[in-house]
């Protein structure tokens, strides 16, 4: 498996560089002009109305923020899975960034729902070739990335030791045969 759009990079226990020490990071780009990614593990706690002076009315108590990565870390992306919305990014699975505030306030005004939205502040990027080096050398085990994963506002407990040891979803029921 290759870093792409979708996937989801799981520190390896050997990295240990504060910035992505036990991070699972979501992929949006990987392509010539680098890498672009968002920590999903790391939640904020508090409404969006507590970071976003401007937060439309139906996100405002919303609690879906979360550390995206070293890079930029004051300025903060809106991921969501409706791609329609105008001005808005499209990106890997279904997940677009950003878009017209009229269109978000308007597509979210009941709140969020499972297409988000969730905003990260901060992002994690790698220079063309960078990632691929980091891989080689061990720093990050790759997984099957799922849009769930990256629009949950509250990651499962857990999330970056089940994904190290191979198992997203728990442990099966030993009383199922």
């Amino acid at each position: 498996m290759r870093p792409r759009a979708g996937i989801l990079l799981v520190a390896s226990p050997k990295l240990i560089e504060p910035n992505f020490a036990r991070s699972v990071v979501f992929l949006l780009e990987h392509g010539e002009h680098g890498t672009l990614g968002f920590i999903i593990n790391r939640p904020r706690i508090g409404p969006l109305s507590d970071i976003w002076d401007d937060a439309p009315s139906g996100l405002a108590g919303c609690i879906a923020a979360a550390e995206g990565g070293p890079v930029e870390p004051g300025k903060g992306l809106l991921v969501h899975a409706s791609p329609s919305i105008t001005g808005a990014q499209e990106m890997a699975l279904g997940c677009a960034v950003g878009g017209d505030f009229e269109a978000i306030a308007k597509r979210y005004e009941d709140g969020c729902d499972d297409t988000g939205p969730r905003l990260f502040l901060g992002h994690s990027g790698w220079e063309h070739g960078q990632l691929d080096s980091e891989v080689e050398q061990g720093a990050w085990i790759l997984r099957e990335g799922k849009r769930n994963l990256l629009l949950d506002n509250a990651p499962p407990l857990g999330l970056w030791e089940m994904l190290v040891a191979g198992r997203l979803g728990g442990l099966p029921d030993p009383s199922v045969n």
